[in-house]
């Protein structure tokens, strides 16, 4: 993969805390990227060394091939938005756009040319005399979105940039996001704490714990394929049973030997996790070979789907399964149902960190 940014061996400590413990990255041209973590992971950190807002106390940052880890922020090609939008409330919206370009020096047929083509990309040109106060909150992403493609960065950074939305508008700009990175061509490395906003968006994903890299990859590989418990918590719901790789199977007390992949990659007797996602849980009326007795302790209805608090026969032990709306077991579940639940082994996944 050719990269457009490269970040090699970055660090940044603010006194005894490490913010960015030592992080290898590559963002290529085109690519939507995304920094996923908790608060205090390091994304933002890492977001401000790649702005130029702070500097590494060691590691190099390059972009398209050039050393910019000394280059002051103004003069990387590089725009950041920020969470706040941070409009000029006495500007209309065609000049909150141009502002950045004027600055430039640009003037005339050519800054009007540009200033409405970043609106029309952003589908607000009929909004172009009004000011920010005249504006949804969905209008005034958008505007400062095309204020920061407006100047054709060669990367976009995104701090947050739904976070002040409601949760319909904010689905609707993830989509939003998506086709303007596609449409423009300019690679996107957005800061987000929200998974699902990270899985909807994202090309690729990193996933930071305590300033290192926890997990890179596809949105799918890492709801899919965790390669530690952390990762298996953070991105998706998950159920987790504490045992040992014994045998031809995965002990638990309390209930015996369970099904997993991967077994061969675990030695004899390694204290692991067993990682089964919610909606990989088979519900029956029935009894099944190899399934587990059940009692609902609780449901959540969700609309398109259902999500059910069981408790396991004998161990007590918790399992959430989730439901499509059209199952048959979906309309009448309830407290205290005996219910029958198993999982595919190719769908339950051994953790050992």
């Amino acid at each position: 993969m050719s990269a457009l940014l490269e970040i090699a061996g970055v660090a940044k400590s603010f006194g005894t805390i490490r913010a960015v413990d030592g992080i290898d990255l590559a963002v290529a041209p085109n690519e939507f990227f995304a920094l996923l973590g908790p608060s205090g992971c390091g994304k933002t950190t890492l977001l401000r060394l790649i702005a130029g807002f702070e500097h590494p106390d060691r590691g190099t940052i390059r972009l398209d091939g050039a050393d910019i880890t000394a280059t002051p922020p103004n003069k990387r090609p590089i725009n950041l938005m920020f969470q706040s939008y941070a409009l000029f409330p006495h500007m209309t919206v065609f000049a909150n756009v141009a502002y950045g370009l004027e600055m430039e020096g640009l003037r005339g047929a050519a800054l009007k040319a540009r200033v409405e083509q970043a609106l029309g990309l952003v589908q607000l040109s009929d909004q172009a005399s009004r000011k920010p106060h005249q504006l949804s909150g969905g209008q005034k992403q958008r505007v400062a979105l095309a204020r920061a493609l407006v100047k054709r960065p060669k990367l976009l950074l995104l701090d947050e940039p739904l976070g002040a939305l409601d949760k319909k508008l904010r689905e609707k700009m993830q989509i939003e996001l998506k086709r303007l990175q596609q449409e423009t061509g300019i690679a996107f490395l957005v800061v987000t704490h929200d998974q699902e906003e990270a899985l909807t968006m994202a090309d690729r994903i990193a996933l930071l714990d305590h300033g290192k890299v926890a997990q890179l990859g596809r949105p799918r590989d890492l709801y899919e394929r965790p390669e530690s418990r952390f990762v298996a918590d953070f991105v998706g719901q998950m159920n987790f049973f504490e045992g040992h790789r014994r045998g031809s199977g995965f002990a638990v007390a309390g209930l015996g030997l369970l099904p997993a992949q991967d077994l061969d990659a675990v030695p004899e007797g390694t204290a692991a996790s067993l990682a089964v996602r919610p909606e990989r849980v088979v519900l029956s009326d029935t009894a099944q070979p190899g399934a587990f007795a059940a009692e609902v302790v609780g449901s959540a209805y969700m609309g398109q789907d259902l999500v059910v608090h069981l408790a396991l026969a004998g161990s007590g032990l918790p399992l959430v399964a989730r439901l499509p709306a059209s199952h048959r077991l979906a309309a009448d579940i309830e407290r205290g149902r005996q219910v029958h639940c198993s999982w595919a082994a190719e769908h339950a996944r051994l953790l050992v960190k």
